[in-house]
């Protein structure tokens, strides 16, 4: 791993195990202690202090995974970019307004991440353990993809099947609860490396868009639809907030063959 990519790889990882530290800091609080003051308006001292900081941190990660690692230029330009990233990163989450709490705890994250990425030395981009790839899909580069899936898979607007129709005769939807018991997303991943796929969209009603490896291919919903493909689109899955999974494609061919029981397990709406 040359410099440039150990840094970026590194900008990734403190983001991801940061964010994990402060929300079980933020889980802590709750069990042991409650998030909310006593009058029960508003939130407690402690957990304003809190919550912003893995929300300022998941800001970040998404603003480093914009970049491509390969176009880096050398070591300190990429170490000047990812510093930016956490400078400028921001979500729905991060914008104002704020109180005194919530911005100082934001903004002592942002110094911490900076501080770490001016601090690390070429002894510590040696150690730098890689993670899968993946990158926030540019602006025109999702709306092409979103064109193509679209058209493909005759989706119109944000939902697709079974929550609006749709004709084509090789599209299922399952009920999530028993579909993601009877299929691990191990199998799904074996299943699309067995067609020599390695890399995946994923696609969502709001909130980043990504192109990454099929590793860390999990299709589920995270309280935006999510659609997921790759190449020539010809597999999809999709997960709605109406506890559904719709599978597609020669995808759907295989499932049926590692899942004998699939037709009982077919979406319906009164499924609880």
């Amino acid at each position: 791993m040359n410099a440039s990519l150990a840094l970026h790889t590194a900008a990734r990882r403190y983001c991801l195990e940061r964010h994990a530290y402060w929300h079980e800091r933020y889980s802590e609080i709750i069990r042991t202690r409650g998030n909310r003051a006593q009058d029960g308006n508003g939130y407690t001292a402690e957990a304003l202090a809190t919550f912003p900081r893995y929300n300022v941190l998941n800001a970040i990660r998404v603003e480093v995974e914009r970049i491509e690692p390969s176009q880096l230029g050398d070591t300190e330009s990429a170490r000047a970019l990812l510093v930016l990233a956490g400078e400028i990163a921001e979500d729905q989450f991060t914008r104002p307004p704020h109180g005194v709490i919530e911005k100082r705890a934001m903004t002592e994250e942002r110094a911490s991440y900076a501080g770490y990425m001016l601090g690390l030395a070429p002894r510590d981009l040696n150690a730098v353990e890689s993670l899968p790839y993946r990158r926030v899909l540019a602006s025109e580069e999702a709306k092409t993809v979103w064109s193509r899936l679209c058209g493909r898979w005759q989706i119109a607007g944000g939902y697709w099947y079974p929550l609006t129709d749709c004709r084509m005769p090789d599209v299922v939807a399952f009920n999530t609860k028993v579909f993601e018991e009877a299929v691990e997303y191990k199998t799904l991943r074996e299943l699309l490396e067995a067609r020599g796929i390695e890399r995946v969209w994923e696609l969502r009603e709001y909130g980043p868009e990504y192109l990454e490896d099929l590793a860390l291919f999990e299709p589920r919903y995270n309280g935006a639809e999510g659609f997921w493909s790759s190449g020539d689109l010809d597999w999809i899955i999709y997960a709605s907030h109406e506890n559904s999974v719709t599978v597609g494609g020669w995808l759907l061919a295989e499932l049926k063959k590692a899942w004998p029981c699939w037709h009982e397990h077919v979406w319906t709406e009164t499924f609880d």
